[in-house]
């Protein structure tokens, strides 16, 4: 698959389901972990796709690697929470229901 199919899928995955299991988180931090300036934007946009979501008053389940499962998350403040906390320096974009 390439990149552009590759990130289209998942946009409509994170956008449809709000789930960031392990394997998506695994690949959101390996990306932001290899500290590009590419990567780290292409964990913005997939993070951005989430907080969209929550803004519209739908849940979203994250991965917590301390709990060793996806745990829920209805507020954009305890996503800012958890973005800060896994992916420090990421900014979300401002949304708006």
């Amino acid at each position: 698959m390439d990149a552009p199919q590759f990130n289209k899928e998942m946009d409509h995955l994170l956008s449809s389901t709000g789930v960031v299991d392990q394997d998506v988180f695994v690949q959101l931090a390996e990306a932001y972990g290899y500290g590009a300036a590419t990567t780290i934007g292409w964990v913005q946009v997939k993070l951005d796709v989430l907080n969209v979501r929550i803004a519209k008053g739908q849940s979203v389940w994250l991965y917590e690697p301390s709990q060793g499962r996806a745990i829920p998350v209805s507020t954009t403040a305890a996503f800012a929470n958890w973005v800060a906390q896994h992916f420090p320096g990421v900014s979300l974009a401002a949304v708006s229901a």
